[in-house]
């Protein structure tokens, strides 16, 4: 998976181009803009002509209706820039987020959930900030200078090169303070992405932490972090009011240079009073834009060190994706065969999690997995709809080789139920519809009847309206479970995958789930993944795995009386039931004589 950025600038004269309309008229505008603001020095020098004179009234009011113009020219050339900010940010956001959707699971292996939002909000919002108000200072600052300069050197070229004397140390500065200020930034947005991190990752489990007693923990680790935060954060604070503050002196310098030079100059009649005015107006209206100067570096510097670090996540290949050699199929029947199949998560441990896999289900065969806690049961159901990047020829989908299989369709085709049961912060009604939008109610009810939650859900006040909360939080466990599987059985899948998704239903509900399944499952390909036998029993096959390996495989008979993991897993539990049974019938028995 490549993760080599293009230059910063190059990605951001992309989306720049596509927005070439926006920013003629936005250049044009600064442009009016930058023309009437030479117009406003000239007519004062008019005023102070006439002032002993009946004309004054005439450049009085045209210096109104410029003044006019000017606020007219400014007011929309920032609207029209701030509005091409804003539509390349939509686009670079919504570029982020549908590059997020393909990549593959061991991209977020990888990456912290917070600085990801810290990317797709804080960096971009940097990014839009440089493209709207840096773009607009960028063009229109050179463009007052020039036409400034223009002027001036009309007037008096010896005056103008006294005003304009102190400014090329702007360049000194810029350089000076540019690295420090792209460095520290960079700094500070990382740290900022680490922060939103800890808070995203204290939300998700706020339950733990109390559970533990451990707020004034996770309240210690967030102050360092945020500690961090706030010295990095100084630190550009600082660069930034010294570059401001140090480019702020050079228009002092020239104000200052002209009281000296032009004094001089109107006392011995070199200059009249009305040019000496001129050039101090210009100085007034340069310092604004001279302040921006840094302005515009400080912002310059930190759209792009948010640009190199969404090229991070840009500029990553998807490693799963549809190839050139795909083939184009109409339809997956939902038979599946590992050939030797091994797989190794990057960065983990030296062992396989899958080790020379190999096994062929048939089209309408339901496969139970179970082994221990680590043995690689999730990863192996996970290849099955390609989640995870396996080498050519191990995995084979109705005999063709799985990354040979269009994505759209193979995962159209198949449901899978995972561990967590996640529930989005939406009504049961989203929820169960979620990978079938258009699904009327009564495909929802029939779903959820199969799940055998349609009864919890019509107890609850607002029925399937009903808000779950974040991650389905004001459910219960079996309850998300139930969600999550009537969610997977409204698509009606040629391959259904349940990775231990009936853990915490309870032993009745989970047979007539797994009964109303086998009678609805005909054509229909099963896996299900599971730590209860119960679960698996009934399966037409079963695999045990442990280490990443396959030690035993067929029926519950079968397996139940052979030496191994199955059978000792079998009596234990049936011990355990039996237990269970025991201490249930002594309690009736103390109800009874009560």
């Amino acid at each position: 998976m490549s993760s080599e950025s293009p230059a910063p600038l190059r990605r951001l004269l992309g989306y720049m181009s596509e927005e070439p309309v926006g920013y003629a008229v936005g250049a044009l505008l600064t442009l009016g803009y930058a023309a009437v603001f030479q117009l406003i020095p000239l007519t004062v020098r008019s005023i102070v002509a006439a002032l002993d004179t009946p004309e004054v009234s005439a450049p009085i009011w045209r210096l109104v209706v410029i003044s006019v113009v000017f606020a007219v020219f400014r007011m929309s050339s920032r609207i029209v820039m701030f509005r091409v900010g804003r539509q390349i940010e939509f686009r670079i956001r919504n570029d982020y987020f549908s590059h997020l959707q393909r990549l593959p699971q061991s991209f977020f292996h990888r990456h912290r959930t917070g600085d990801l939002m810290s990317r797709a909000v804080n960096d971009i919002n940097s990014i839009r900030l440089f493209l709207g108000m840096g773009l607009l200072n960028v063009i229109q600052t050179p463009v007052l200078y020039v036409g400034a300069l223009g002027v001036m050197l009309t007037i008096d070229p010896w005056m103008t090169m006294i005003v304009f004397g102190p400014y090329p140390l702007v360049i000194f500065v810029s350089r000076v303070f540019g690295r420090r200020m792209f460095a520290a930034n960079l700094a500070g947005q990382e740290q900022l992405g680490r922060v939103s991190t800890l808070v995203h990752e204290n939300a998700s489990g706020v339950l733990v932490v109390r559970s533990y007693s451990l707020e004034e923990r996770e309240s210690a680790r967030f102050e360092k972090e945020n500690r961090t935060l706030f010295r990095r954060m100084m630190r550009v604070g600082f660069i930034n009011i010294s570059m401001q503050s140090s480019i702020g002196v050079l228009p002092a310098t020239a104000s200052a240079l002209v009281l000296l030079a032009g004094g001089s100059a109107v006392t011995s009649g070199r200059l009249s009073q009305e040019d000496l005015w001129v050039f101090w107006i210009y100085i007034g209206m340069l310092i604004f834009p001279t302040m921006m100067l840094g302005f515009v570096i400080s912002i310059a510097q930190r759209g792009f060190a948010a640009l190199q670090r969404l090229g991070e996540i840009l500029d990553t290949v998807p490693s799963i994706r549809d190839r050139p050699d795909r083939v184009d199929l109409e339809e997956i029947r939902g038979s599946v065969c590992l050939r030797g199949l091994s797989f190794r998560y990057p960065g983990a441990r030296p062992e396989d999690a899958l080790h020379e896999v190999s096994l062929e289900v048939a089209v309408g065969e339901t496969i139970g997995i179970v082994g221990p806690v680590g043995s690689g049961k999730s990863t192996l159901v996970s290849v099955v709809p390609r989640l995870l990047e396996v080498p050519d020829g191990q995995v084979l989908i109705d005999g063709i080789d799985v990354n040979r299989v269009p994505i759209v369709l193979l995962r159209s085709s198949i449901a899978m139920v995972p561990q967590d049961s996640f529930l989005f912060s939406t009504s049961l009604t989203e929820n169960i519809r979620f990978g079938k939008p258009d699904a009327s109610m009564e495909e929802i009810r029939e779903a959820a009847r199969r799940a055998h939650v349609l009864e919890d859900v019509e107890e609850f006040p607002d029925g399937f309206e009903t808000q779950v909360g974040e991650r389905g939080v004001t459910l219960s466990g079996g309850q998300r479970q139930r969600i999550a599987l009537a969610r997977a059985l409204i698509l009606d899948p040629a391959i259904l995958i349940l990775d231990d998704s009936l853990s915490s239903v309870d032993h009745a509900t989970e047979k007539a789930i797994l009964d109303d399944l086998a009678s609805a499952a005909a054509g229909r390909t099963c896996f299900i993944v599971a730590h209860r036998i119960s679960a698996v029993r009934n399966a037409n096959r079963i695999v045990v795995l442990e280490a990443g390996r396959v030690t035993a495989v067929g029926s519950h008979e079968e397996l139940k009386t052979a030496d191994g993991f199955y059978a000792r897993l079998w009596e234990r539990q049936k011990l355990e039931d039996e237990i269970s049974s025991m201490q249930g019938s002594r309690v009736a028995g103390r109800e009874d004589v009560a």
